[in-house]
């Protein structure tokens, strides 16, 4: 078994020597990090299996770090660091998803602790992941519930063009379930089985661009210890998925509009020319017709990505499709959480088909996970659901009610996972689900 990685960020090098220390007779690798930007590299060069970084840092601080590693990397468990009394800060860290956070001066034993409870999470997910990879992938196309009129035409596009090499672009509003229909695409066509690859544009800085996408040579920068290979080499033979294509710069579309033109291109610091053969499909939330017109989107970029435009509809759009969702999602996290959740009253079904959803079926989701999660009787109900003419989530009401209250770490800690445990009805299982955390910690923290 590989030994696990603990990323250290942080541009304090005392501090950094000191945890290093705490780990010294562990069998573990630690690796460091300056600042944000370099840590960002070491997480796409090493793949660590715990992030620890610290929230006052040069050029990016831990919270912009902590996002940029949720939106390419969520599953890495990130735990922060943070001056004593701030607590303000530390719970915006857990609303953006951080594992945990540590106050300094921290003790070395409790520091430990909450390392390797982290590197369980993350051994854990890995597992669960592993397990549900080809079943997810088998299923892809089945996840797209619905059967109003825009989605029967929908499957129909998708059945015709998956037949083909054709470059798709996507559009479509965020939430949409832009990236469902790309998988779906692939495995629907003669390159199912090989690699579906997505690259989110929006996710990574500019300067880790190109290297990701393109790879680059042992020695092209500092830090390049060894050849790396970027998302066209691994989409070889299938499909290479760019999500938010108009995230993208001017100048990185300039070299992508080369690669969709020649089919060919160099890793960074190379000069090997490597041909690329993948598919492309593209995905948007973004109107490119303003982006053309502004000049901030490529005119010949778009026409060799709209060989085949597919717009998928909102869900506001697709009448009965939202109660089916619903019932789709209420019987796969009623299974997840083991909760004893059936189906929906009248008042709720109502509220479903009346609610604006402009978070589309994402949002939908979301709303659904903790309707399950809430819900005291086998029916959900308008209660449960909390749709009064608002998008926001119930949980977000928690953080900010903890927030105004001054408490110690311990106390916070514990007074969190408490409201977390009344929301699920006194349910520990349900809660440690919630939380992230094994049924020990949780009596633990209670």
């Amino acid at each position: 078994m590989d030994q696990a990685r603990i990323l250290i960020v942080d541009d304090e090098p005392h501090l950094t020597a000191s945890i290093f220390r705490i780990f010294s007779n562990d069998p573990v690798h630690m690796f460091q990090a300056a600042d944000g930007k370099e840590g960002l590299q070491q997480v796409m060069q090493i793949s660590p299996d715990v992030i620890v970084v610290d929230y006052k840092m040069p050029q990016m601080d831990g919270l912009e770090f902590l996002k940029a590693v949720q939106s390419i990397r969520s599953d890495i468990p990130v735990i922060v660091m943070t001056a004593h009394g701030n607590k303000a800060a530390s719970v915006q860290f857990l609303k953006e998803g951080a594992f945990r956070y540590l106050e300094k001066p921290f003790r070395p034993d409790e520091f430990r602790l909450v390392v390797f409870e982290a590197l369980e999470h993350h051994r854990l997910k890995i597992e669960n992941s592993k397990l549900q990879q080809m079943v997810e992938l088998q299923e892809s196309f089945s996840e797209l519930v619905g059967s109003s009129p825009p989605m029967l035409d929908l499957y129909q596009m998708i059945e015709r063009i998956a037949e083909t090499d054709i470059t798709v672009l996507i559009q479509g509003e965020s939430g949409t379930g832009k990236e469902l229909v790309a998988k779906a695409i692939h495995e629907k066509s003669k390159r199912a089985g090989k690699p579906f690859i997505r690259f989110n544009c929006a996710a990574l800085p500019e300067s880790l661009i190109e290297t990701e996408l393109f790879g680059h040579e042992k020695g092209a920068f500092t830090g390049a210890d060894e050849r790396k290979l970027g998302r066209f080499e691994l989409a070889d033979k299938g499909t290479l998925f760019f999500d938010e294509i108009g995230e993208l710069s001017l100048a990185m579309q300039v070299k992508l509009l080369r690669v969709l033109q020649e089919r060919e291109f160099e890793r960074v610091g190379g000069t090997v020319t490597v041909k690329s053969n993948v598919r492309f499909i593209a995905a948007t939330n973004q109107n490119l017709d303003t982006m053309m017109a502004s000049g901030t989107f490529r005119e010949d970029l778009f026409f060799r990505l709209s060989r085949f435009p597919l717009r998928v509809f909102p869900l506001r759009e697709r009448g009965d499709d939202v109660v089916k969702l619903a019932h789709y999602f209420l019987k796969q996290y009623a299974l997840e959480y083991g909760a004893n959740v059936t189906g929906f009253t009248d008042g709720a079904v109502t509220m479903l088909q009346r609610y604006s959803w402009k978070g589309n079926v994402r949002e939908l989701q979301n709303v659904i996970s903790r309707a399950v999660i809430l819900s005291q009787t086998p029916l959900v109900n308008e209660i449960a659901l909390g749709l009064y003419g608002t998008s926001s989530l119930p949980e977000l009401s928690i953080f900010e009610k903890l927030a105004q209250d001054p408490v110690s770490e311990e106390d916070l800690v514990r007074r969190y996972a408490q409201e977390i445990l009344k929301k699920c009805s006194g349910n520990k299982k349900q809660a440690c689900e919630v939380l992230k955390i094994n049924y020990r910690t949780l009596v633990s923290r209670l």
